[in-house]
């Protein structure tokens, strides 16, 4: 596919007390408490992460659909 990101999370729990959302380079996303961090709020901030990095890739390739239609 014409050059869409690719974007993979990991969890980084080397501090006791928190557990820390790092996309696939090490950038920070998130920090939840070890103790109160749930599934579903770490997948939900994930896919916050990756609306908001996809998105103007998203538009690029609406806006280039639409050129390449009218052609």
């Amino acid at each position: 596919m014409m050059g869409l990101p690719s974007f993979s999370y990991t969890l980084d729990e080397s501090d006791p007390d928190i557990v820390m959302l790092r996309r696939r380079d090490g950038s920070f996303v998130a920090a939840f408490s070890a103790y109160g961090a749930t599934e579903e709020g770490i997948r939900e901030a994930a896919m916050e992460d990756y609306r908001i990095l996809f998105e103007p890739h998203a538009i690029s390739l609406a806006l280039l659909t639409e050129k390449a239609q009218s052609e």
